[in-house]
């Protein structure tokens, strides 16, 4: 049985999937369009979301700790747009998307309470949240809840630069 924090994260999470998704209706023609100029593209916006090809979101979450936290680096900014992933269709890309959400969040639901306070140091985190000890459940939380629901609104973005209705 999942914990309480979990699943008010997952609840979170599920909402934030479900307004990426909502706005990824009818963006098939238009994955490689942006809103702007030197602006993202839908592609690069789920690439960005999707992380490094190579990463296994899993691993990186068990080896949070609580003691001699691991350095987490995140790099802001990076989309890896791969020959690979330039190939994919857009249901492709949120395929990919919603399994590594389901792998996820299967981690996270066979967690008991002391192991979600299990931390790792992010430096970026620092910035924002005064501290780079950050719990799983923080990180989890800030990289769906507001990480995807803030693409979202790029999407959103690119949906009206692009002439599609509002989601």
């Amino acid at each position: 049985m999942a914990s309480t924090a979990v699943i008010e994260l997952k609840k979170k999470s599920d909402a934030a999937a479900s307004n990426l998704s909502k706005q990824l209706q009818g963006m098939e023609p238009l994955l490689d369009k942006s809103d702007a100029a030197g602006e993202w593209t839908t592609r690069q916006v789920l690439c960005h979301l999707l992380g490094d090809p190579d990463s296994k979101p899993v691993a990186m979450l068990k080896s949070f700790t609580s003691s001699n936290l691991p350095v987490i680096e995140i790099k802001p900014g990076y989309a890896p747009v791969t020959p690979e992933r330039q190939k994919m269709t857009l249901a492709q890309l949120q395929g990919a998307l919603a399994a590594q959400h389901r792998d996820i969040f299967g981690y996270l639901e066979s967690l008991g309470e002391a192991d979600l306070g299990r931390k790792a140091k992010i430096p970026l985190f620092k910035q924002f949240m005064g501290t780079d000890e950050i719990p799983l459940p923080v990180y989890v939380g800030a990289m769906f809840d507001y990480h995807w629901n803030d693409h979202a609104g790029q999407i959103a973005k690119i949906r009206k630069a692009n002439g599609l209705p509002d989601a």
